[in-house]
């Protein structure tokens, strides 16, 4: 082996390492230089050191060894050990110390990596090492050696293996430097950037060939002196400038950057030496930025190209007039030139032309319809990258990457505000909360930031006057032609409501499932609902289905089989037109189901706002908005009666929405008052107690409103709220202060829920029996002073005859049994409760029987020290989706009695208690279920939780 080329080729890599830590730190305001081959040997060990970072201050931040393999080499880890030993005991005191090599990990080189990151410190670090190092005497010997300061630098030690070869690191250098020179507007093509990074790396080794070491500090304020030399002495350099001009009308370079996004451009389109063209394809609604992240792109990389054309699509005539300027541009003396070249002609000289450009070369198709109409016009083969925009979500994306050009993070939308509103940075931070809302209410999509910042500049409106603002105005701005920013066509009230009259064109209302009618008709009621995780099953039920003709005995949501309708063909012409995109999936639940019942889509919320000012006077909305109530309770019931958190938080956001949205209209009937009382039971059960309160007096109004009362919804209202405030001592003091009916309205309630009662034993038996049995549960539960207690006692003797005079149904059943099963716990007959509340279980419960049956069963094998089997089912209310985890005061009791039979074990020395302490203490959202707690529960968990922190 030739010794020479090995050392040349190690001292490259070494110096390329160095250069790249330069250039990574060329930003940052706290590094002074980057030391090239360390400190000079008069101030320490140099040659334990090969370039260090050193910060203002004069401190070290990384000390660095770098050592380099012959391909396919490695480096074992007791050889790494003996690197890192060396730079410790040498005495430099360093923030860090990092070893660099080329070569892969050798026998415990991994093993080594992983326990230095671990971050453990100190003798623990020690004795790992040793146990790792036990069959390595030297490395043995080291580590006992080594004093409390040297033990604690290799505390701070690291290991990077880089599997990169020489020109993978000059390639991501060259994109370093484009990058910096970029973010200063200076261009670098890829000569000049070889050129520079060359440059560079000999600047590298100079420095490090100076024996004084005088050199050696390369500063980070000359390595950007020399990385931003003006592009004319770099083309001078190389004869010629060497980074793409543009072609074609690109729009304004944006003055607010979208990071995000245009790392997507970015990593789409890495570095590569093939000759296959590449494409991505932007997807987005109008006016989401999907042209100016184009254009962003451009300007970051512009030097990347040796020619760039932009291509409006728009129509097939300013496809074909672009590509004639395209192929006109590369070689004027082209066939395209002539008006009679038909349009196979100009495409075969666009593909001859750039197929044979020397350099890369860059297209932009913007404003596409659909990527098949595109397809023959981009080369196949070339050195080349195509962009293509469209807002056809459903087209044939075609080959390459796709990016969904979504909204803007809300930091870059206050800044495009500020900009927008000509704020100074005082007022920028003054005002910050005020831009925040105003992002929000414009749902942070560009081009409604666009129009709402210039409506408020030029009608003089103040950001004091936000809220007027969006309540009033925000839709008109998104109509005013006076507020268009410049290069964009329409208005974005007008690039929706084109979309929407197209999609009317299509339809064909007389045709059972047409896909455009029924896209339409969903599209509609997604204006009234939260825009994200909208059940894509609710909307097309609501769009076809008369709720009143479903059957009463299913509760459940109605879901559309796709032998009927292909619910797939329909939401595709919605994302004709990016009008909606795909969300997450609902989470999983019981009960049939058919292909697709999980999938849920999102709508823009600026969307939803001209959504609804379309169809504001439409004379079908007050019929359309009680079906869509009625759909919407079905989807939010279910659940609730399953407790299946997940999915109720979801359609209770959507239920809130809709309820909004109907308040404002004026819409009243059984549905309305049938959905604010189903959507009370989800706020209540999470603890949201004022909420479900007003819920329950707003489902009282519109009974009360309404031509014929029904005794149903008034019965469960006026008991629910009676319950409410019965219960109140299990709230937590907060909770207890906020309700406002009374223990006279409460008492008021239950008399008139047991008439009722008395009244339907005749008729309807099961619902009689089930008011009896529940009223006298909750009156029993409840504890009063006189004189109060005298009217609650004659008041449940009165539901509990009512209750025995009438045949038991499974619900009471079931409720005796889980009765009796708390008695058994009471009596310590552990192992029959543990049998009882299993039988329930097998038998399928719901509502709260559900999870008060799974409560005793854990007390009861918590009773009897079965702990592995308990954590088992804590496990399974934890973490399964479909487990009722809704129901949370039942948790609560759960959380407080597992802790009281963890701690009576703890007591008599049964340390197998600690597990199972430790998983009901590890609930989620531990701190909001103690916040609902009553004082005496949340005093009762606290002292378990002080229990668990004595044994750790």
């Amino acid at each position: 082996m030739d010794g020479g080329r090995v050392a040349a080729r190690g001292f490259q890599y070494q110096y390329l390492r160095t250069l790249e830590q330069l250039v990574t730190v060329l930003n940052e305001p706290d590094v002074e230089c980057v030391r090239v081959e360390g400190a000079s040997a008069r101030e320490g060990t140099a040659d334990q050191v090969d370039f260090d970072v050193v910060d203002l201050d004069g401190s070290i931040r990384t000390a660095v060894q770098v050592k380099s393999r012959a391909a396919g080499g490695s480096m074992s880890g007791a050889v790494a050990l003996a690197i890192l030993l060396g730079m410790v005991n040498g005495g430099q005191e360093a923030s860090s110390y990092l070893l660099v090599t080329n070569g892969r990990p050798g026998a415990k080189g991994d093993q080594l990596r992983a326990v230095l990151s671990s971050g453990v410190r100190m003798q623990p670090l020690r004795d790992e090492l040793l146990e790792l190092f036990h069959d390595a005497p030297q490395r043995s010997h080291q580590l006992k050696a080594l004093d409390e300061e040297g033990l604690a630098r290799l505390g701070r030690c690291r290991i990077a293996f880089d599997s990169r070869d020489d020109d993978e690191i000059r390639e991501q250098l060259r994109d370093a430097l484009r990058d910096a020179r970029n973010r200063a507007q200076q261009g670098l093509g890829e000569r000049s950037a070889g050129l520079l990074t060359g440059y560079l790396v000999s600047e590298v080794l100079d420095r490090a060939a100076d024996v004084t070491g005088e050199r050696a500090r390369f500063s980070v304020a000359e390595l950007r002196r020399l990385v931003l030399v003006d592009g004319e002495t770099l083309a001078r350099s190389i004869g010629v400038r060497d980074w793409g001009t543009v072609v074609g009308r690109v729009p304004a370079i944006p003055d607010v950057e979208r990071p995000e996004l245009l790392d997507s451009l970015l990593s789409s389109f890495r570095t590569s030496k093939g000759r296959t063209t590449r494409q991505v394809t932007l997807v987005g609604p109008s006016g989401i930025g999907k042209s100016s992240i184009a254009a962003l792109y451009i300007s970051a990389r512009a030097d990347a190209y040796d020619f760039i054309g932009w291509i409006d699509c728009e129509t097939e005539h300013s496809t074909r007039s672009s590509f004639q300027r395209v192929a006109a541009t590369l070689d004027p003396s082209t066939s395209a030139n002539r008006r009679e070249t038909t349009v196979e002609d100009i495409q075969q000289e666009v593909h001859r032309t750039l197929g044979q450009l020397a350099g890369r070369w860059l297209l932009i198709c913007d404003n596409v319809d659909s990527v098949r109409n595109i397809d023959p016009w981009t080369p196949k083969v070339g050195r080349g990258d195509v962009i293509v925009t469209t807002l056809n979500a459903a087209t044939h994306l075609g080959r390459g990457d796709v990016v969904q050009a979504s909204v803007m993070e809300r930091s870059e939308s206050v800044e495009l505000l500020s900009r927008r509103l000509h704020l100074g940075e005082h007022e920028r931070e003054n005002r910050g909360e005020a831009l925040s809302r105003l992002a929000e209410g414009l749902g942070d999509w560009p081009l409604a930031l666009e129009l709402g910042a210039c409506y408020l500049h030029n009608c003089g409106i103040g950001l004091d006057q936000v809220e007027h603002y969006l309540q009033k105005l925000k839709v008109r701005s998104f109509a005013d032609k006076y507020s268009i920013p410049p290069g964009y066509p329409h208005t974005l009230s007008a690039a929706l409501n084109l979309c929407i009259d197209r999609l009317e064109v299509d339809s064909q209302a007389e045709v059972v499932a047409d896909p455009p009618f029924l896209a339409l008709q969903m599209l509609f009621a997604s204006a009234f609902l939260a825009s994200h995780q909208i059940p894509a099953h609710l909307l097309l039920a609501a769009a076809i289905s008369d709720i009143d003709a479903q059957d009463d005995e299913h509760r459940g949501p109605f879901l559309v089989p796709p032998s009927m309708i292909n619910l797939g063909e329909v939401i595709r012409e919605l994302q004709r037109f990016s009008l909606i995109k795909n969300d997450l999936p609902l989470p999983p639940t019981y009960g049939e189901t058919v292909p697709g019942a999980e999938r849920t889509i999102a709508v823009n919320t600026v969307s939803q706002a001209l959504i609804r000012e379309r169809l504001k006077h439409h004379p079908a909305q007050s019929t359309a908005m009680v079906q869509l109530v009625g759909h919407v309770e079905r989807w939010l019931s279910s659940p609730v009666q399953l407790g299946e958190l997940e999915r109720v938080q979801i359609m209770q956001s959507h239920a809130d929405t809709l309820l909004k949205h109907i308040e404002g209209t004026g819409f009243t009937g059984e549905r309305v008052a049938l959905m604010y009382g189903n959507l009370a039971a989800p706020h209540y059960l999470q603890g949201d107690v004022k909420r479900a309160e007003e819920l329950l007096m707003r489902e009282l109004d519109h009974l009360g409103r309404m031509e014929s009362t029904n005794e149903v919804l008034l019965v469960q209202t006026r008991f629910a709220l009676a319950a409410m405030r019965m219960q109140s001592a299990d709230f937590s003091s907060e909770n207890r202060a906020a309700l406002a009916t009374t223990f006279d309205d409460a008492i008021r309630h239950l008399e008139y829920v047991l008439h009722q009662a008395r009244q339907w034993v005749s008729d309807y038996p099961k619902a009689a029996l089930k008011l009896s049995m529940d009223g006298r549960m909750l009156l029993q539960q409840t504890n009063f002073l006189e004189p109060e207690a005298t009217r609650i006692s004659l008041l449940t003797g009165a539901f509990a005859d009512l209750e025995s005079r009438i045949e038991p149904t499974p619900y009471a059943i079931h409720r005796g049994a889980l009765e009796r099963a708390e008695e058994l716990l009471q009596r310590h007959q552990y192992a029959e409760a543990e049998k009882r509340c299993r039988d329930l279980l097998i038998q399928g419960l719901t509502g709260s029987t559900d999870p008060e049956a799974r409560r005793l069963l854990i007390e009861a094998l918590a009773r009897q020290a079965k702990w592995n089997q308990a954590i088992d089912e804590v496990r399974y209310w934890k973490e399964n989706p479909a487990a009722p985890r809704l129901f949370r005061n039942s948790i609560i009791d759960l959380i407080r009695n597992t802790c009281h039979a963890c701690a009576e074990a703890l007591g008599v020395g049964d340390m197998g208690a600690v597990p199972l302490l430790n998983e009901v203490l590890d609930w989620p959202d531990f701190d909001t279920l103690l916040a609902m707690a009553s004082d005496v529960d949340r005093g009762a968990i606290e002292v378990a939780c002080s229990l668990r922190e004595a044994l750790k």
